[in-house]
């Protein structure tokens, strides 16, 4: 993708990302994950609650209540298939993926287990999407960490 967008002027690549933020297609029905209620629980738990015990806070601390994102960086989480949401955050746990410093996900994957991840990701995908599912306005929460994807109040 990379190289098919590294000509493109700035101001077109504004336009385009305009245009694709305001698409609004339906999400696939969510697929029932095939793993143990117990499993489902710990993802629901980390995902809404989190885990003190460990400095991890639940996904809802920064991608809201309905986890569908905050503006302007911070993605929705529902609606999306288990080996995605998997794979991206054993992208953050592996240095695979990036941000901004303080990189907030890298340091919170860095405290997940590998059947956390598989908790989560079970739990996640088998959520429904309810509409509308817009991201919260931009700093409507205050995060739990520095995060350098998103600027603080």
């Amino acid at each position: 993708m990379t190289h098919l967008l590294a000509g493109l002027p700035d101001d077109y690549l504004r336009d385009m990302a305009a245009y694709f933020s305001e698409q609004h297609v339906p999400y696939p029905a969510p697929v029932r994950a095939d793993v143990s209620a117990a499993t489902l629980e710990a993802g629901r738990t980390l995902a809404k609650e989190g885990d003190a015990a460990r400095g991890l806070p639940a996904c809802a601390a920064c991608h809201g209540a309905a986890l569908s994102g905050m503006l302007p960086a911070i993605p929705g989480l529902l609606g999306l298939p288990r080996d995605y949401i998997g794979a991206q955050i054993g992208g953050w746990k592996n240095g695979l993926r990036r941000a901004a410093a303080p990189d907030c996900m890298a340091d919170i994957s860095h405290k997940l287990t590998p059947t956390d991840i598989g908790a989560l990701a079970a739990w996640l995908s088998s959520q429904p999407v309810v509409e509308p599912y817009v991201p919260d306005a931009a700093n409507s929460v205050r995060l739990p960490a520095e995060c350098g994807s998103q600027a603080q109040r």
